[in-house]
Formats: C-alpha cells, sequence, structure tokens
C-alpha cells in the first residue's frame, strides 16, 4: 500500500465509522426510526452474529440458529422498527463486553502476557524490557477498566436512564472516550518510558487490528 492510499483508506473508514454512528444514534433516539438505521443496524448485528458463529465449533448450528432469528425478525419487522434502539444496544453493550474479556482475562499471567503487551512485542519483538512490560501491563488493566464501565453505563442508562441519553453514550460519548484513551496512553507512554513516542496513536491502533487478526484465538487468551 502507498504512502498516499493508506490515510486515504483511515480517512474513509473515519467518516464511514462517523456516518454510521450518527445514523445509529438518529434511530436509537427517534419515536420514528428512518428504514436505512433499523436496516443498517440490523445488518451490522447480523454481519458480528455470523462472523463469530462462523468461528466457532458449532458453526452450522449456529449459523442456522441465526438465520432463523433473522427471518423471524424479518416476520416481525413492525415490532423491530418500534424497539430499533436494541440493535444498537445489543451491539454497544456486546462489543464493550467482548472487549472487557478480551483484554481482562490477559492479566492473570505475567506482565508479558497482558494484551497490550502482546501486541507491543508483536510491534518491537525481544526489545522491550521489564519496565515497558510492567507498563503495558497497566494499560491492559486501565482499558479493561474503562470497557467494563462503558459496558456497565450502557446498560443501566438503557433500562433505567432516557433512551437519547443512552444513545448519546453509546454513538457519541464512546467514540470521543476511545480517542481520549488513545491520546492520554500516549502522552503519558511518552512522559515514563524513554522510548514511548517510538509508536503513534494511528500506528497503535494498526498494531492491534494486526495483532487481533493473526492471532485470532490468542485474543483474550489468559494462558
Amino acid at each position: 500500500m502507498t504512502r498516499i492510499a493508506r490515510p486515504l483508506r483511515t480517512a474513509l473508514a473515519l467518516l464511514v465509522g462517523a456516518a454510521y454512528l450518527a445514523l445509529g444514534h438518529l434511530t436509537a433516539s427517534s419515536d420514528d426510526p428512518p428504514l436505512i438505521g433499523v436496516l443498517a443496524g440490523l445488518l451490522a448485528l447480523g454481519s458480528a452474529c455470523v462472523a463469530m458463529a462462523w468461528k466457532s465449533r458449532a458453526r452450522v448450528p449456529l449459523l442456522l440458529l441465526g438465520a432463523a432469528a433473522l427471518l423471524a425478525l424479518v416476520l416481525g419487522y413492525g415490532h423491530l422498527r418500534a424497539h430499533a434502539a436494541w440493535l444498537y444496544f445489543v451491539q454497544h453493550v456486546g462489543a464493550m463486553g467482548a472487549l472487557f474479556v478480551a483484554f481482562g482475562s490477559t492479566l492473570r499471567g505475567t506482565h508479558a502476557q497482558a494484551l497490550c503487551s502482546r501486541i507491543a512485542l508483536f510491534v518491537a519483538p525481544g526489545t522491550l524490557d521489564a519496565d515497558y512490560l510492567r507498563y503495558t501491563w497497566r494499560v491492559t488493566l486501565a482499558w479493561t477498566v474503562f470497557f467494563g464501565a462503558m459496558g456497565a453505563a450502557s446498560v443501566l442508562l438503557f433500562f433505567f436512564g432516557p433512551v437519547e441519553v443512552w444513545s448519546v453514550l453509546a454513538n457519541i460519548a464512546t467514540p470521543i472516550l476511545l480517542g481520549v484513551m488513545f491520546v492520554g496512553e500516549y502522552l503519558i507512554r511518552r512522559a515514563v518510558l524513554p522510548t514511548g513516542g517510538d509508536v503513534g496513536i494511528t500506528a497503535t491502533i494498526r498494531a492491534f487490528m494486526e495483532y487481533t487478526r493473526k492471532n485470532p484465538s490468542r485474543t483474550g487468551e489468559g494462558r
């Protein structure tokens, strides 16, 4: 990939993501949600379920169950549209819960086994000292707390608060706070580690995505 193509692809991904979040907020907080918002939420949730089922050992039964659930949703479209916020709630809580488990389950072993440590070693194998790995263990802990708190707040707001407030949390506050976490971690890393600024924010995100793509079975594995 050329130097020009990569930034363009990143910008396009950010634009699509922002559009999806805006559509999700409009759909979840509206008494008359647009059809495109319902379909987009259903497509995103369905794609995630198919991806998880495909990686499972019980692939065929889960795919059949998913197809049956999709048929039920299509047949009950009127009810689905009246409760469209559930599509985005399940996505948000599911993502926060999955990331909470992925990061938290790797905290039980040594510092080198923490997920952020694995990603750092994936980027710079054999070059990180004990202090760096201790730091990346703490970063893993911080991300675990963050995802757990966001998931808990999402549940509480969805069931006990106005859905409009929940939608702001899920579709607006969450991506902003994610950005704050990445920037804050980068600034702290530069301050406390001599070589902390070697890997920038964008490179860190790419490294996480590349690591999870190449090591799907080890993401969230505590051993």
